[in-house]
C-alpha cells in the first residue's frame, strides 16, 4: 500500500531512479505509464538520472526506453556515464588483488568477476550475461587482477543458505552489497563509494543543490541515496531498513510506484 506524502511546494531539479524492482521488475521491461510520467517531469525541466547497480551496457537500453539521453550513475556509484552517446565520463576504481587474494583462500570454489572502468566484465566462469553486463569474457583467475576495477562480484553456491556475512566481518570489507534474486552473490565496490557519492558529484557538475533532489529505490544499495536526497522515496516492497532511510513510501509495483511519485509532483 502506498503511504506517499511529499512535502508541500517541493519540486526537484533532479530525480534519481533505481532500475530493478523500482522502475522495472528485475530484468523486465519499462511500462508505458512510467515512460509517460518521466516524459512529463522532463518537460517540466527536471533532470532524470538512472542510479543503478547495473553496468552502463545494461543501463543504457533502459534509459533509451524511457526517452532519456543524459546522465546515468552505474555500478552502484562507481561510474558516471551518459546514455547518448553511451560513454563513461568518470570511474572510481580500486586494485582488486588484495581482496581477491583474501577471498579465494576462503572461497576457493566461488565464481569471481570484475568490471573494468569501461564496463567490460572478466569472469572465471560465465553465469549469464544478463546478470552482469553485455560485455563479458571468461578468463583465468590471475587475469582478474591485471587492471583497476570498479567492482568485484563473487558468487558461491555453497553460501546460498548462509550468505557471506561472517566472511565480510572477518575481512572488514566495506561498500559491500549482498544478493541478487536467490543467488549467493556479493558485490564489492570501492570503499566509501555508493550511488549517493556519485550523485553528489553530478549535482556539483550541474550546480544543483542537494535539497532539490528526489530519489526512489527499493534495496540496500539505495539506502545512502535515499538518505542523501532532499526527498527519499522507498518502494512499498522495500525492507524495513530501506524504508527507514526514506522520507516517504510509494506503492510496491515496479514502474507504477515511480509513476505515482512523478504524477504527484505535477499535480
Amino acid at each position: 500500500m502506498s503511504q506517499l506524502a511529499l512535502p508541500a511546494d517541493f519540486f526537484p531539479e533532479l530525480i534519481a531512479l533505481d532500475i530493478d524492482d523500482t522502475l522495472t521488475e528485475h530484468l523486465g521491461n519499462v511500462s508505458e505509464r512510467v515512460i509517460d510520467a518521466v516524459a512529463a517531469v522532463r518537460a517540466a525541466g527536471v533532470q532524470v538520472v538512472l542510479a543503478t547497480g547495473r553496468s552502463l551496457s545494461t543501463t543504457a537500453p533502459v534509459g533509451r526506453a524511457l526517452g532519456l539521453d543524459g546522465w546515468a550513475v552505474c555500478s552502484n556509484g562507481a561510474v558516471l556515464a551518459t546514455i547518448e552517446p553511451q560513454t563513461v565520463i568518470e570511474a572510481v576504481t580500486f586494485d582488486p588483488k588484495p581482496v581477491l587474494d583474501q577471498l579465494v583462500e576462503r572461497l576457493p570454489d566461488a565464481i569471481y568477476a570484475v568490471e573494468d572502468a569501461h564496463g567490460i566484465f572478466l569472469t572465471t566462469r560465465t553465469f549469464g550475461a544478463d546478470a552482469l553486463g553485455m560485455s563479458i569474457r571468461e578468463v583465468a583467475f590471475e587475469h582478474l587482477t591485471v587492471n583497476p576495477v570498479v567492482r568485484l562480484v563473487v558468487r558461491s553456491e555453497d553460501h546460498r543458505e548462509d550468505g557471506f556475512g561472517e566472511i565480510v566481518k572477518q575481512m572488514g570489507l566495506h561498500s559491500v552489497i549482498f544478493g541478487i534474486g536467490d543467488l549467493a552473490w556479493m558485490d564489492i565496490g570501492p570503499v566509501g563509494v555508493n550511488k549517493a557519492t556519485m550523485l553528489a558529484n553530478l549535482c556539483t557538475r550541474l550546480d544543483i543543490n542537494q535539497a532539490n533532489t528526489l530519489a526512489i529505490g527499493d534495496f540496500t544499495n539505495d539506502i545512502e541515496m535515499l538518505r542523501w536526497a532532499g526527498v527519499g522515496v522507498a518502494m512499498g516492497s522495500a525492507s524495513a531498513a530501506v524504508m527507514a532511510a526514506a522520507d516517504t513510501v510509494t506503492s510496491s509495483t515496479p514502474g507504477i510506484g515511480v509513476a505515482e511519485v512523478l504524477d504527484a509532483l505535477l499535480a
